[in-house]
């Protein structure tokens, strides 16, 4: 700009002496237009004119050129004073942004966003019609409201993470998660109180990411016997995005009925274990994810009820609104202890993901050791062509591409699942041979992220159930849908 400035400058130079002769002798150089100065009330002169030489046109050139000087220091004064003018703006927003954040439910916080607040919750609401193909029992078509959450969570100091959420559901008020989370150690996430004990994909997904209804049977009833939500103290490394590694200690469920630890009864004490899973995606790109994990525990000091050293282990065919269990080991007693070891896997591939995972759970008896197994897999396919998230060896939620009301009708989704569950080699002979099956068509309706309509064609049998009279098989085909709100 200087250069072409001078340039300019210098044929004006040279055509002034023609000019000159049409002008009075007595104007002086200084009231050209070319040389007005532009009124100025803070930027200094830093270039003084240089003194005259006699030569008209090198005077004008070296005028010229302090006066390009000037302008260019100017300029860069009004661009430093437009920059910080925008950075105080920005704060601005930024803090006026953080005081009341609005998605689905506001988010609070103070100033400086060390402090935040956030409202949260979870709504399910369950129908289902069963039709009984063989057994004499009888199902109970109806609505329930599978969860009924509500909570708040947030982040303290800057350091610190917590939450604390209870359930309504089923007439009876429970805790579901109640703990902090220290954040400020490199690589390393501490968590202490009631939260998800490290076990598997399924289990330690968000019950908002569900693709069916209900999880894989065995995954209930292994989870249930030595996972799912418990007090106790985990930690999680992670030292790259691709690799996640849990491990904690713990104790009950704080809603489990606590003992009442008088003589005559002679209860058992709370149960306790350690838990641990390990997480690697080799690939992890967007729409392209392959995941694999190994997961185990050991649980010791058991108890079903009030009765020591006992386990029961049980499921319902992948619905819940009726409450009959077609999976159910009896409660076997003289448990030392459990181990349990589980592996898993899924595939991300643009619109299809595939996933599955199979356990084993080991009884440690003195009247001689038994074990159980289950897995299950499925396929689910977006038929309008959105990619299943993954974050932190989980799936993340499905956002549609077009959300229902805003500006289109959503996502929808297609899913098949295979599910077994074998308690065969129960010590109690009333369910010996118990082992259950299922095959789930799930149809995903998502109007936006955080709302969907999920429909579940489940076709199970089992043998021995209980459900059925003892050696009995039972066979069955249930219409679920579920109507699900979290925010």
């Amino acid at each position: 700009m200087r250069n072409l400035l001078l340039a300019g400058a210098s044929l004006l130079a040279f055509a002034a002496p023609l000019h000159a002769q049409n002008t009075p002798p007595s104007t002086p150089v200084e009231e050209t237009p070319i040389d007005t100065r532009v009124p100025d009330d803070s930027a200094p002169l830093i270039a003084a004119v240089p003194a005259p030489t006699g030569d008209p046109v090198l005077d004008r050139l070296n005028a010229l050129d302090a006066r390009v000087r000037q302008l260019e220091a100017r300029n860069a004064q009004l661009e430093e004073q437009a920059a910080l003018n925008q950075t105080r703006l920005q704060s601005v927003e930024v803090r006026s942004s953080k005081a009341v954040q609005f998605g689905w439910v506001p988010t609070i916080s103070e100033p400086t966003g060390a402090f935040t607040f956030k409202p949260r919750g979870v709504v399910d609401v369950d129908a289902a019609a069963f039709h009984e193909r063989r057994g004499g029992y009888d199902y109970n078509n109806g609505t329930a409201f599978r969860r009924a959450r509500l909570g708040v969570e947030g982040t303290a100091f800057n350091a610190f993470n917590y939450r604390f959420e209870i359930d309504f559901a089923g007439n009876v008020v429970g805790i579901t998660d109640a703990y902090l989370q220290y954040t400020k150690l490199h690589k390393f996430l501490i968590t202490l109180g009631q939260h998800k004990a490290p076990f598997g994909l399924e289990s330690n997904n968000s019950d908002n990411y569900n693709v069916f209804l209900e999880r894989g049977m065995f995954t209930n009833a292994f989870g249930n016997a030595g996972a799912e939500r418990r007090i106790g103290l985990s930690a999680t490394w992670t030292p790259r995005e691709t690799i996640n590694v849990s491990a904690g200690v713990f104790g009950d469920n704080e809603s489990v009925t606590r003992s009442t630890g008088t003589v005559v009864t002679n209860t058992p004490s709370e149960s306790r274990g350690i838990n641990a899973r390990a997480t690697w995606e080799p690939i992890f790109d967007t729409g392209k994810v392959v995941h694999l994990g190994l997961a185990g525990y050991y649980r010791t000091n058991l108890k079903v009820g009030d009765v020591a050293e006992a386990v029961r282990l049980t499921d319902r065919p992948n619905v819940r609104v009726d409450n009959g269990n077609i999976s159910d080991s009896g409660v076997i007693t003289g448990v030392h202890s459990l181990r349990y070891a589980g592996a898993e896997a899924a595939v991300v591939h643009g619109p299809l993901t595939l996933a599955g995972e199979v356990g084993r759970l080991w009884l440690d008896r003195p009247l001689g050791d038994r074990h159980f197994t289950g897995f299950y897999g499925y396929a689910a396919y977006a038929l309008t062509g959105e990619t299943r998230g993954f974050k932190g060896g989980n799936f993340d939620r499905l956002r549609p591409f077009h959300e229902l009301g805003k500006d289109g009708l959503g996502a929808f989704e297609v899913a098949l699942r295979y599910d077994q569950l074998d308690l065969g080699s129960t010590p109690i002979l009333a369910r010996a041979g118990n082992e259950a099956k299922s095959v789930t068509l799930g149809l995903n309706w998502y109007f936006n992220p955080f709302a969907k309509l999920m429909v579940n064609l489940i076709h199970f049998s089992g043998d021995n159930t209980p459900l059925d009279p003892i050696g009995a098989k039972t066979k069955g085909d249930a219409l679920a849908t579920r109507l699900h709100l979290d925010f």
